[in-house]
């Protein structure tokens, strides 16, 4: 399956997930969202008739626009303190200013000079370089790679950034991301001792904040009924459903490492301590 085919696919079946959980908390959103959720259906299925070679990247634009309205909407609906989101915008400048050094070097499709930019490869890795399992998190594997995990940690970033501060939020992404790689390391040795891994990418980090996120709205759950907090959780479950479709359709990518890290990044959010100004309540009109 081509590059094409799985951006549609993938764009398509966000779309259906927000569906779902757009119709089960209807009463708390306004009517045009679910509106917007199907025109934006529309516009792909009418771009996969008219331009099927093209549909994929078209309607991974549609959905782009189709979430930052979302975003906008709920941040204009905030009644707390605007996230100032200070780590999430550290984070993306250190991956756009190592892309640039990839592009640079020439390392954007190259595994040797990923290697050498600091790629996770199992044989240094075993030789002491642990390092890597740092380094890697800021590598990818060209801008589409790159754009992927960008809008992820731009979307997922200031709400767990907000529950947990700069420090932690920093070092629970670093940690999700070394947890999720070293966990697929430590299953494919188990498997095949003999096999040679290269990662590379903030998958794993950010699939971490999906962890980190949904711990932050079970524990809103324990302490009220939320319907906010269950749109919450739903959506982050969503997210690691269609992040296991997308790994069984690439097979290149290592699911183990995206688990990992959103397993790493469950536990960590469940042993954290969250501020206490942080709740995921109902508001109104939302």
């Amino acid at each position: 399956m081509n590059t094409n085919y799985i951006l549609f696919l993938v764009a398509c079946l966000n779309l259906l997930g927000d569906l779902y959980s757009i119709f089960k908390f209807r009463s708390q959103l306004p009517r045009w969202i679910p509106i917007l959720n199907l025109a934006s259906l529309a516009a792909c299925g009418g771009t996969w008739l008219a331009a099927p070679d093209i549909a994929g990247f078209i309607a991974v634009g549609i959905l782009t626009v189709y979430i930052c309205s979302i975003k906008f909407y709920g941040r204009s609906r905030a009644t707390s303190t605007p996230v100032a989101a200070t780590a999430t915008k550290v984070l993306i400048a250190i991956n756009l200013l190592s892309f640039a050094l990839q592009v640079a070097f020439g390392a954007t499709n190259d595994r040797r000079g990923f290697i050498e930019l600091g790629a996770l490869y199992t044989p240094l890795l075993e030789s002491g370089q642990w390092w890597r399992l740092v380094t890697a998190q800021f590598l990818h594997w060209g801008a589409l790679h790159l754009l992927f995990n960008m809008m992820g940690l731009w979307f997922l970033g200031p709400i767990v950034e907000k529950a947990l501060g700069f420090m932690r939020f920093i070092g629970a992404y670093l940690a999700c991301g070394v947890g999720g790689m070293a966990i697929a390391v430590g299953y494919r040795h188990l498997f095949d001792s003999d096999s040679r891994m290269l990662m590379l990418g903030a998958s794993a980090s950010v699939l971490g904040l999906v962890g980190l996120q949904a711990a932050i709205a079970v524990k809103a759950l324990r302490r009220s009924s939320s319907p906010f907090a269950k749109a919450q959780l739903a959506a982050m479950i969503q997210i690691v459903v269609l992040q296991g479709i997308f790994d069984f359709l690439v097979p290149e990518v290592s699911s183990t490492a995206h688990l990992g890290g959103a397993a790493v990044g469950f536990l960590l959010g469940m042993l954290l301590t969250i501020r206490p100004r942080v709740h995921l309540t109902e508001r109104k009109g939302v």
